[in-house]
């Protein structure tokens, strides 16, 4: 295979911390040296190395001489063969009739009652940062398992009848964005747009396919709202 292919096939799964390196390297507008890398996301400075180093023989990091700069396109491609949200247990699935907005604000306030954790991703946070599509069913990670029966939802057989997923995630860096992308909109907490462009993919359908290449195109030109 040539250097800088990503093999759909790939088998080798990231940790989180390799995936929160790349979700950082996406963000980043200056170049971030190995030890800057190491601390932010909470990781060894020689895991960083490694990542580091995995990274380059993808052609997805370019060595300047204030540190690494991120090939974001690539490291995109690479996010999406190669990463998995890590979840303590499998998606749960839950349905309301309500507005989608009005379903995701209740879970966000039966989660802050509960001290959980909780982050938006697809298809709602993407709507949020560049309209596309009316979200029908939405991905929310949390820090703890929520039974969201008390915010109205009834449980779904599956995604097909579901209008909210519920994924139980140990890994709080997915919880939140990497700087400088906003945290929320609208008050409502939002997870990093690699994910969100992840879960839209991973979610299927001609139309989400549309929506994650608008996201795509608005996470590499930086159209989306940042923080700075």
């Amino acid at each position: 295979m040539p250097k800088g292919t990503v093999s759909q096939k790939a088998v080798r799964r990231w940790g989180a911390g390799t995936a929160s390196v790349v979700r950082l390297l996406v963000a980043s507008d200056e170049p971030l040296t190995g030890v800057a890398i190491a601390s932010i996301v909470g990781v060894t400075q020689p895991r960083a190395s490694q990542v580091l180093k995995q990274l380059a023989g993808h052609d997805a990091v370019v060595a300047t001489p204030d540190g690494y700069r991120g090939e974001r396109g690539t490291l995109l491609d690479l996010y999406r063969a190669r990463t998995r949200p890590h979840l303590v247990e499998p998606e749960s699935y839950w349905y309301s009739t309500r507005p989608m907005p009005e379903q995701a604000r209740r879970v966000h306030d039966l989660a802050s009652e509960a001290s959980v954790t909780i982050a938006f991703s697809a298809d709602l946070a993407p709507d949020l940062l560049a309209p596309w599509r009316h979200p029908t069913v939405t991905i929310a990670y949390v820090s703890d398992r929520l039974p969201a029966d008390r915010a109205g939802l009834v449980p779904a057989e599956g995604r097909a009848d579901a209008s909210l997923i519920l994924r139980w995630t140990d890994d709080e860096r997915l919880l939140s964005p990497s700087d400088p992308w906003r945290d929320e909109v609208d008050g409502l907490p939002i997870v990093d747009p690699c994910q969100q462009w992840w879960d839209l993919l991973d979610l299927g359908g001609e139309d989400r396919a549309e929506a994650a290449d608008r996201l795509r195109t608005a996470i590499l030109e930086r159209t989306i709202p940042r923080v700075r």
